[in-house]
């Protein structure tokens, strides 16, 4: 019997991530048809995918720690975790043009942060603590502001009356629940806002039921994406799950036995990776039978 091969209804680039990209090859290719030295530079990581960012890189964007090190004269891409006011506005008195990649789901987010500190609220982000859209959202606001990433770090926490509660764009939905849940027994007044991409989502919720349906999941992204590891995390409550950066990774014996494998990858995934996995995992089976797959509308 042939090996069932079976992809997420959803998976791989976000608009979000995708925007960010066509900006960042926009400007490399304006620089190119100027024939001038790349001066295209980006604080982190422009999206959490080391392949993606190696072809970048060798296209010429250039990869520097902090604000500090972008030269006077360069273009500076702010990727689409979002960065601080304050260093954009640092940026920009350094004589540096300013791209914003930032997502339009983690404008949103800074937007509401900003409102309901300024509304004297006690603001409570559920996120991952080391993570750039959280870092960034901190910094931007910098006192009042609690990050939380399970229901678990609310005990012994001290907040005022007033809670305004917010989500890191990428966040688990049911853990988002949870801390809302926990929160609203100590709570006299809240206000609670589901700041979760919807892109995150239907994401989940299709990792989730794919998983429901198949002997293996294969999960696809970088090991650092806080996205990717959310779908490895849910599909690993329901089936066993490997999770990959790209296909040199599976193994004869991760599929040996198996009838039936799931597809899904992170938001910072491009569906060339996604075909290479899926061509392994044939190459490895034995099997030349096309996979089941849905279009990817968002």
């Amino acid at each position: 019997m042939a090996l069932i091969i079976k992809r997420a209804k959803f998976l791989g680039f976000c608009e979000g991530v995708k925007r960010a990209i066509d900006l960042t090859e926009q400007a490399l290719s304006n620089q190119s048809l100027k024939k001038q030295k790349s001066n295209i530079t980006v604080v982190g990581e422009l999206i959490h995918n080391k392949q993606v960012v190696s072809e970048l890189q060798n296209r010429g964007l250039q990869i520097v720690s902090s604000v500090e090190e972008v030269k006077p004269g360069s273009t500076l891409i702010v990727r689409s975790h979002g960065m601080p006011k304050a260093h954009i506005d640092k940026a920009k008195k350094k004589g540096i043009e300013i791209i914003d990649a930032t997502c339009v789901k983690v404008k949103r987010l800074h937007n509401i942060t900003r409102i309901l500190v300024e509304q004297g609220y006690d603001v409570v982000l559920v996120g991952d603590h080391n993570h750039a859209e959280v870092e960034a959202i901190v910094e931007s606001v910098q006192d009042n502001i609690t990050v939380v990433s399970t229901p678990e770090e609310l005990k012994d926490k001290k907040f005022s009356k007033k809670i305004g509660v917010i989500a890191q764009t990428t966040q688990s939905e049911q853990n988002f629940i949870d801390v809302v849940t926990n929160l609203l027994k100590i709570s006299r007044e809240m206000k609670i806002y589901n700041t979760i991409c919807n892109a995150s989502i239907l994401r989940q919720n299709a990792a989730a039921s794919l998983s429901r349906e198949v002997d293996l999941m294969v999960v696809i992204g970088g090991k650092h994406s806080a996205n990717t590891n959310r779908l490895a995390e849910i599909c690993r409550k329901n089936v066993e799950t490997i999770h990959i950066e790209t296909g040199d990774e599976i193994l004869p014996e991760n599929i040996k036995g198996k009838k039936s494998i799931g597809i899904t990858a992170g938001a910072s995934t491009p569906s060339w990776i996604v075909d290479k996995v899926e061509e392994k995992i044939r190459k490895l089976s034995g099997s030349h039978n096309p996979s089941k797959k849905v279009k990817n509308t968002l």
